[in-house]
């Protein structure tokens, strides 16, 4: 397994992989959209999630995903949507092991917000890794998402590329939990959902995800269960976590506005364009 293949942000890609083209669709689909190639698929907006003070955030404008390892049935589905924009968040070495399959028209712009900086060292090459050095890893990871200069620049080019969608958007890393679902909240915070709304969001990959997770959990115990308990942390959806990441933004910046205008290099007038269309009821 590569030196930049495991990493904080779930589990070993090529076991990702493996276990993935096994498992497709698990547990209710949130919206209308649903895939039976690939797990946690998903309308960023979920059903039309209540904003403050009021509307609800549009649907249809952007998509969360795992791999877009689809098939073609799905692929299908993909390009009916009119899908216009794929932003893969994974780095270099998993796109290799899995590329994506592009819907056709699609824009395909993969951006590395990890940028090196998560210390992969301790979950490759030979040795264990222990439970706490999966969850101070994991830890580490959530606070670079809001503290990190890299991590930052990286989810503003990611946010600024679906401000720029001309049809809808999909973004996406291997487990479409950790890097994902910091991309969701912020497009969820920045359209005006509530936090308690965004946080049930997160967790929803938890039910959304079981079998995937149960498949990778018997991999891990038949190649490797002396890594089992710490492979679960990494693979688990917990709510510390992105109450790390929220807690950060609120103390380093205040609001999603400015974390993504200050923080995160994207143009105001770009910001405000996208919120705007992230909204309906307004």
């Amino acid at each position: 397994m590569g030196a930049d293949a495991r990493m904080t942000t779930g589990v070993d890609a090529e076991v990702v992989g493996e276990v993935g083209a096994e498992v497709g669709a698990s547990g209710p689909a949130s919206g209308d959209v649903r895939l039976t190639s690939v797990h946690n698929f998903r309308d960023v907006a979920g059903p039309g999630y209540a904003l403050h003070p009021s509307g609800s955030m549009a649907r249809g404008v952007v998509y969360r995903s795992t791999t877009l390892s689809v098939g073609e049935d799905d692929l299908g589905v993909l390009e009916r949507l009119g899908v216009s924009t794929i932003v893969d968040l994974r780095t270099g070495d998993e796109i290799t092991r899995q590329p994506d399959v592009i819907p056709a028209g699609a824009d395909y712009l993969a951006i590395d917000v990890l940028a090196g900086n998560t210390s992969a060292a301790a979950f490759t090459g030979v040795g264990t890794f222990s439970v706490e050095d999966a969850r101070r890893e994991t830890a580490i990871m959530y606070e670079r998402f809001v503290l990190g200069d890299d991590e930052r620049s990286g989810f503003g080019r990611a946010v600024s590329a679906v401000a720029g969608s001309t049809g809808p958007a999909i973004v996406h890393c291997t487990a479409g939990k950790d890097r994902t679902g910091w991309t969701s909240a912020v497009l969820q915070l920045l359209a005006g959902v509530r936090e308690e709304d965004v946080i049930a969001d997160y967790m929803l990959t938890r039910e959304l995800s079981v079998d995937f997770v149960n498949a990778i959990r018997a991999y891990v115990r038949e190649e490797m269960p002396e890594r089992l308990d710490a492979i679960d942390v990494l693979i688990g959806v917990e709510e510390s976590n992105i109450r790390r990441s929220l807690t950060a933004l609120d103390r380093e910046f205040g609001d999603v506005r400015r974390y993504l205008v200050d923080g995160a290099g994207v143009e105001e007038d770009l910001v405000d364009e996208l919120g705007a269309r992230l909204r309906t009821g307004r």
